[in-house]
């Protein structure tokens, strides 16, 4: 069954299999091989974690997102310690927010973001399925400004979670945004100790409205996935860099994945200011992945 799974996320066999439009087809047929599970459940350095699954989509979201964010989650996780605020910026279905609730203990807190609908109601779904109370889910993009702005979606069987803000595309829907830093000023959040950050082009806007709050001393790691592809014309990985040291952060390491930049910044003088090493993260790979079947 391991070698059935990671067979399912090759990218060239999901790649081909979208292209001859046998997505549904594919997603069920490994739902069933799956045993049909309610439910799927997640260990990574001895916290465990629990995702709906009641769908062949809903499976593959999971074990997506579990499969392709797998090294930053490993390396946000590191950073954090118990008490801690962690704020994730482009929620989904909760998979960094629910590790990290677990992580930083009843006396932290999590802040969750996630504009989309039917992301937004996954989330709230796991955080409710893993009885956590420490977890904020809110229904806002962040952004460089309070208002609101169209959010295309991506395709409704797609496993990529590719929905972004723009202005032109198929299916889309109004969208609230926000700055994190008003949010704060506000005294409605925290500064956070800890920020992940993954909002499918909208990374420069999120990141320019929590200047204040990345710029904090306590404030000592940022996880931020980049899409160029979906940038501004103007806009550059030497901007994003610029930006993300103009806010105190000196240890810096980009790496690509896919069509994707995976960024890790952290502040010097932290106790936790260091890369993960890639034997770490290998090892994180061998966790136990077990999937709970309702009784």
């Amino acid at each position: 069954m391991n070698v059935i799974k990671r067979l399912a996320y090759v990218p060239w066999i999901a790649s081909s299999v979208s292209r001859l439009r046998l997505r549904r087809i594919a997603q069920h047929s490994y739902f069933v091989l799956r045993g049909r599970p309610e439910m799927v459940c997640l260990s990574l350095d001895g916290i465990e974690a629990t995702f709906a699954a009641r769908t062949p989509h809903e499976l593959r979201c999971v074990e997506s997102t579990w499969f392709s964010e797998k090294q930053m989650l490993v390396r946000a996780l590191s950073c954090l310690q118990p008490g801690d605020v962690f704020v994730d910026v482009g929620g989904n279905l909760g998979m960094f927010a629910i590790f990290a609730a677990k992580m930083v203990g009843p006396e932290g807190r999590v802040i969750a973001f996630e504009p989309e609908t039917v992301a937004f109601g996954r989330l709230k779904g796991n955080v409710a399925l893993n009885e956590l109370c420490n977890v904020t889910a809110l229904q806002l993009a962040l952004s460089d400004s309070c208002g609101s702005q169209t959010l295309i979606l991506g395709e409704p069987d797609a496993v990529s979670q590719s929905a972004h803000i723009g202005d032109l595309g198929g299916n889309s829907q109004t969208i609230e945004t926000a700055t994190y830093d008003g949010l704060v000023a506000r005294r409605e959040l925290p500064v956070p100790q800890v920020v992940k950050v993954d909002v499918e082009g909208h990374e420069l806007a999120a990141l320019r409205g929590m200047a204040k709050s990345l710029s904090d001393p306590s404030c000592r790691a940022l996880f931020c996935e980049l899409h160029p592809q979906l940038w501004p014309a103007e806009a550059t990985e030497s901007e994003v860099d610029a930006l993300v040291r103009s806010f105190g952060f000196d240890t810096l390491h980009i790496e690509g994945r896919s069509s994707q930049l995976h960024l890790a910044a952290m502040k010097r003088g932290s106790k936790l200011s260091h890369r993960i090493p890639s034997e770490i993260i290998g090892a994180q790979e061998n966790k136990i992945e077990r999937t709970c079947n309702e009784s």
